[in-house]
């Protein structure tokens, strides 16, 4: 039964559970069968680092023991809610679980989708309600739930970018199962400098005689008609080409689709089938869903584009989704972020793609600009909100060979993803260190400034 006028408790752990799980991260990247990360003289502090880091996951582990002895009689609010729960009603199609030990104060949230276990951002108890946060500040979502009398349900809301909708979850077992788990967010707690520090230790690439071959069908106008009916997309582009249509386009992504992290995907991955989804799904679609869209209707157009997935140095965590987009007329790629409606230039207004955004992280001190409208679902995002999230995503990249209607989860494509010099993790069906190939330009040269 749900005690009525219960006194707000709040338990709030955060920061001793981020210290401690960014500092097992680091550990688990470092040394996982052998090491994603071997250390070679020149990379001598990188070991360095990873023994200060092994000392802080010691550290913090004693003070997190410690403050499970100081404050379990502070998480009786969350005993109520004690057990594993697994949802009945989302907003999206997946599967989620929690697991709740009242006793230690600990919420453990998983996903069947995604295939993993994190540590929300923060809880607390007010009054009869339980208050979960997730994701970063700028996907922030709120669950508000309360239990049912007979215990066997909790129940609420969602809210997300000031849509709110209905969340229910059944219990399963009183026993919660507290396995191994990493924290969502504990790329927030690696400083900026230090990832500024890691794509300069690995700045170099090299020829190593990978030879890719990219295709790109372009100017599909009979796969699209519905499409170009309903946004009038034929008026929109009229008179504009090259760099110009591409901002124009991603100014219409812009107006007329959002940004949802915690999305799915269709099961079939095109433009028709993304946009029929977000009509499905309001809050809108991840940032795979928007890279792909545009990239299509880019070639819808003419413009030889791609969406590739840019990672950062560790595994076991989430990762970016840009397109990048061909300008003959400059003889370059050019990013562009429809999750963000930004496209980067240098200090002089030259456009800047991948390799040239991540080489001027790595050197450091290289002025990056970005067009004044770049907004997220209809809110400002300035450079220095999308230099923060991006040093992040920009240690190691991943694409397709195939660029065709609906083509990502085709057959006949293979994924290649460009390492830096010295990495020695997780790559893709085919790896390479050959910038010059990975960026190759649609005639086959090589489209980056060395």
């Amino acid at each position: 039964m749900i005690q009525q006028n219960r006194k707000r408790e709040k338990v709030n752990m955060k920061k001793v559970l981020t210290i401690i799980f960014f500092a097992t991260m680091l550990i688990a990247f470092t040394s996982c069968d052998s090491g994603l990360y071997t250390t070679p003289p020149e990379f001598q502090e990188h070991a360095q680092r990873e023994q200060e880091a092994r000392e802080a996951a010691r550290r913090a582990q004693e003070a997190y023991e410690e403050s499970l002895q100081a404050d379990s009689s502070d998480a009786t609010g969350l005993s109520i809610f004690h057990g594993q729960w697994e949802s009945t009603m989302l907003f999206v199609d997946d599967t989620w679980t929690l697991n709740i030990d009242g006793s230690e104060g600990v919420i453990l949230m998983s996903s069947e989708m995604f295939g993993v276990a994190f540590l929300p951002v923060d809880w607390e108890i007010e009054e009869d309600r339980l208050v979960i946060s997730m994701n970063d500040e700028a996907n922030r979502a709120i669950i508000e739930m309360v239990i049912s009398d007979d215990g066997a349900v909790i129940s609420g809301t969602y809210t997300q970018f000031e849509e709110i909708t209905g969340i229910a979850f059944a219990k399963l077992s009183e026993t919660p199962e507290m396995g191994e788990f990493f924290n969502a967010f504990a790329w927030e707690t690696v400083s900026f400098e230090e990832r500024m520090q890691t794509l300069a230790d690995f700045a170099l690439y090299e020829d190593d005689g990978t030879v890719l071959t990219f295709t790109y069908d372009l100017n599909r106008r009979d796969l699209y008609a519905d499409l170009i009916e309903e946004f009038d997309l034929d008026t929109l582009t009229y008179g504009y080409s090259d760099v110009e249509l591409m901002l124009v386009l991603l100014d219409w992504m812009m107006d007329n689709f959002r940004h949802n992290g915690a999305s799915g995907m269709p099961e079939q991955r095109n433009a028709i089938t993304i946009i029929d989804y977000m009509r499905e799904n309001p809050l809108g679609i991840n940032c795979r869903g928007l890279a792909i869209l545009l990239a299509e209707v880019l070639r819808l157009y003419g413009i030889e584009a791609k969406h590739i997935t840019v990672y950062p140095y560790e595994d076991n965590h989430p990762v970016h989704v840009i397109t990048h987009a061909y300008s003959r007329r400059l003889n370059q790629w050019i990013l562009l972020d429809p999750t963000f409606g930004m496209y980067v230039t240098d200090e002089y207004g030259n456009f800047m793609d991948l390799y040239m955004l991540r080489k001027a992280f790595a050197q450091g001190g290289t002025p990056i600009l970005a067009n004044p409208n770049a907004t997220r679902n209809g809110y400002p995002v300035t450079i220095d909100e999308f230099k923060t999230f991006m040093v992040c995503y920009l240690f190691r990249f991943s694409t397709g060979t195939n660029f065709t209607f609906g083509s990502e989860e085709g057959a006949d494509t293979t994924q290649v993803m460009l390492v830096p010099v010295g990495f020695t993790g997780t790559g893709g069906e085919t790896t390479t260190s050959s910038a010059s190939a990975f960026f190759a330009t649609p005639s086959g040269t090589a489209a980056f400034r060395r």
